[in-house]
């Protein structure tokens, strides 16, 4: 005999199953996501390809800073600011500084993971 909490169990398991995989990885949800959030946020000052404006804007393509392994200075920098760069803590939630920090990471030519939004605190 089934037992219907084994019936429901399992459908609940299918359908979170089919769930994830329609919305893509949590690091691509990030990367597609950050992309909104930095051309609405970030773009204006270092260019929708990252390269910046040299002696104002950093560039964030290639930025030895970004491309650490370790992603604090970039989670700092983006969240307290830095020079003429505002502070984005107060700005926007957690989720989207943890999706705009996973992209710019990620993109022109960077190659290091993401982060989830507890780290973007």
């Amino acid at each position: 005999m089934i037992r219907a909490s084994s019936v429901v169990s399992g459908i609940a398991a299918v359908l979170a199953g089919a769930v994830l995989a329609g919305c893509g990885s949590r690091e691509q949800w990030g990367v597609t996501r950050g992309k909104e959030v930095y051309a609405e946020n970030c773009s204006a000052c270092h260019q929708p390809d990252g390269r910046g404006y040299d002696g104002i804007y950093p560039n964030l393509a290639g930025n030895p800073i970004v491309r650490l392994e370790g992603p604090s200075p970039v989670i700092e920098i983006v969240t307290r600011g830095r020079g003429a760069m505002p502070s984005f803590a107060e700005q926007l939630p957690n989720h989207k500084l943890a999706a705009v920090i996973t992209y710019i990471r990620s993109a022109w030519g960077n190659d290091e993971r993401g982060i989830r939004p507890a780290q973007a605190k």
